[in-house]
């Protein structure tokens, strides 16, 4: 399993964790605080299933190359990148917008929604070529060699 899967793997299960624990605390009402009830959705539903997805999908299709690291990986460590950033900011300015609605709370929402709509976008980039039938995965191999020979007999 390539470790870009493996971090989204992982890292869904830590935000799984803190939803249940959110939900929890949600039914005891000296626990509560404003604004718990959008973050425990947002954690279960972008930082649970949302990575738990990415990550198997990241697993599950063949990827451009079978290097591992950062720039191997961009797109996809990008994608995590952004969506955590993400998630981190709304976790810190959900509860804020309800205690103090200040100007500054309401743009960081708004940043995080755009690095989660840019996490999407990279996702996109990073799965849509690993898409392909058996047929297009022959042709891609069969060119691959070609290429590797003509180098070779150079």
């Amino acid at each position: 399993m390539p470790r870009i899967a493996r971090v989204f793997i992982k890292t869904g299960l830590i935000y799984f964790l803190a939803s249940l624990l959110l939900g929890l605390a949600s039914e005891f009402n000296w626990l509560q605080f404003p604004g718990m009830v959008p973050l425990f959705w947002h954690l279960l539903m972008v930082g649970w299933i949302t990575q738990i997805i990415f990550g198997v999908s990241m697993w599950m299709f063949p990827g451009r190359t079978r290097e591992e690291g950062f720039k191997a990986q961009l797109w996809g460590w990008l994608t995590y990148i952004f969506l955590n950033v993400g998630l981190v900011l709304r976790g810190i300015a959900e509860p804020a917008t309800y205690l103090d609605e200040g100007s500054l709370w309401s743009v960081l929402i708004v940043i995080s929604a755009i690095s989660q709509v840019a996490a999407a976008v990279f996702y996109i980039i990073e799965l849509w070529p690993r898409i392909q039938s058996k047929e297009q995965r022959r042709r891609q191999r069969k060119k691959k060699r070609e290429r590797k020979k003509a180098k070779n007999e150079k």
